[in-house]
């Protein structure tokens, strides 16, 4: 009589079964995340709404002189310091400074409603 052989391909098949069966029963146990998102709506911001303020405020930077504009995107577009700004345009930190109020006052004369928008009211003086 031959010895009996155990045969691996059986019983991986056997626990590639019982585990798909575990995870088959799991699931049936678990809320559905359909039922869970309309349950809970969560509003997902998605950009759409700021595309006319976006618009606005391209036009009314259009309106600056390149050099104004030049400053007013290194400054609070990319977040630069005065010295940074300087630095990058090749000009004085004294001359970003009043570039920055030149332009920012022509802003506020060119589109005095995107101060309201971006929640900096203008403040009377």
């Amino acid at each position: 009589m031959a010895p009996t052989r155990r045969r691996p391909d059986a019983y991986v098949r056997r626990i590639m079964y019982t585990r798909s069966i575990d995870a088959w029963r799991w699931r049936r146990h678990q809320p559905d995340p359909v039922e869970v998102t309309e349950r809970h709506t969560l509003a997902v911001p998605d950009g759409t709404d700021d595309v006319d303020l976006r618009l606005r405020l391209a036009g009314a930077l259009r309106e600056l002189s390149p050099g104004q504009r030049a400053v007013i995107v290194a400054r609070f577009y990319e977040d630069r310091t005065e010295v940074e700004t300087a630095a990058l345009l090749g000009k004085s930190v004294s001359t970003i400074k009043s570039q920055t109020r030149d332009a920012l006052a022509r802003l506020r004369t060119v589109a005095p409603d995107l101060a309201i928008h971006l929640g900096k009211e203008e403040v009377p003086r």
